[in-house]
């Protein structure tokens, strides 16, 4: 993708160091993005960083754990100074287990931040002057945003959780001018699908759902998130785009 659709403008990427989320912040580099990516580790960030210098993007880390809310007041002082223009925000954890066996920390943990972090860093955007120039949030789905996913159940809440956090969000924020929209994946090669799709069996049986025949590769999401942070989406807002190879409209 080489455009000038985001040319000016300053995005944030939450988990931003790898997976989905790097492949997104690099669409978004390539589309002249100015870019900062939010991750906790460091040494992943900085591994990022480097790696889309080499290909002529420039990206700047901050490390943050989104769990704590003073990391994020501080993360949002820090980009925000300038002018904050998007967010991406694709932090996001799994844990497969029976839903009988689920545990009250399990449970906690996967909401707090797949769910309870993106709200707690767009509410402090608003609160804060990147309001002022703020105008697009993406919030990373997943099926799990739309069906069932056995075995995940704490994972599937709270993708569903995040399509009703982002509808409410955008009807509450489009006087402000900020858009809230969900992009949700469903199969792409990632660390999160590695396990799972390394049976073969499981791997044959998800593959066969997808009307494609393959999972998408991470660089396929990119194009969606940069149309729903550029001005070509400008009066889209509460809406979330499905990017899945065919799965869900099987």
């Amino acid at each position: 993708m080489t455009t000038d659709l985001l040319a000016g403008r300053r995005i944030l990427v939450t988990g931003g160091s790898r997976g989905l989320g790097l492949a997104m912040a690099r669409a978004a580099g390539e589309a002249g993005a100015e870019l900062v990516l939010a991750a906790r580790s460091r040494t992943q960030l900085d591994v990022a960083v480097t790696g889309l210098a080499a290909d002529g993007i420039a990206a700047r880390a901050v490390a943050t754990d989104l769990s704590d809310a003073a990391q994020v007041a501080d993360l949002v002082a820090s980009v925000s100074e300038g002018g904050l223009h998007g967010v991406i925000h694709a932090a996001g954890i799994q844990h497969r287990e029976a839903a009988a066996d689920f545990t009250d920390d399990d449970l906690r943990r996967v909401l707090d931040v797949n769910l309870e972090s993106p709200f707690r860093l767009t509410r402090e955007l608003v609160r804060h002057d990147a309001c002022d120039t703020l105008r697009s949030v993406v919030l990373v789905g997943s099926l799990g945003s739309s069906i069932a996913i056995p075995r995940a159940v704490a994972y599937a809440a709270s993708k569903a959780g995040l399509l009703g956090l982002a509808r409410t969000l955008a009807a509450e924020w489009a006087p402000r001018g900020i858009r809230v929209n969900v992009l949700s994946p469903g199969y792409f090669h990632t660390e999160l699908t590695a396990d799972l799709l390394d049976d073969p069996v499981q791997h044959a049986r998800v593959v066969g759902r997808i009307p494609m025949g393959r999972l998408g590769q991470p660089a396929e999401l990119g194009g969606g998130a940069v149309f729903l942070l550029s001005d070509w989406a400008s009066y889209v807002t509460g809406q979330q785009l499905i990017v899945d190879g065919g799965w869900l409209g099987a």
